[in-house]
């Protein structure tokens, strides 16, 4: 019963929150300006993320990948930004499976 709560209150927007113009959601609550300074190892455009349960959503599914550090979510832009941990890789194939599960369609990936 309280996970379905916690779920439950996930799912609430309070009006500040709809009212709140789309930034970016990153994992563990880093600054996007931290971020900004670190160069991604992936940038994923995608089609379809409006909202921060679609951020969220998506954190979730890359990050239980074996080879992904960390990783954010740019809503404004609609991407996906992946910092991969050292010396692990992430396939395109791998990249466009995780977001289609999501529900997500893949525009871009651009590889830095």
């Amino acid at each position: 019963m309280k996970t379905l709560l916690t779920l439950l209150s996930l799912l609430i927007i309070t009006p500040a929150q709809a009212a709140a113009p789309a930034k970016e959601v990153l994992e563990n609550d880093v600054p996007a300006e931290i971020v900004k300074e670190l160069s991604p190892d992936i940038v994923v455009k995608v089609d379809g993320m409006v909202c921060d349960f679609c951020a969220q959503s998506l954190k979730k599914v890359f990050s239980k990948q074996d080879s992904v550090e960390n990783i954010g979510v740019d809503l404004d832009k609609g991407e996906v930004i992946v910092d991969l941990k050292e010396g692990k890789t992430l396939s395109d194939e791998e990249i466009e499976k995780v977001i289609t599960f999501s529900g997500y369609d893949t525009k871009k990936i651009t590889r830095k």
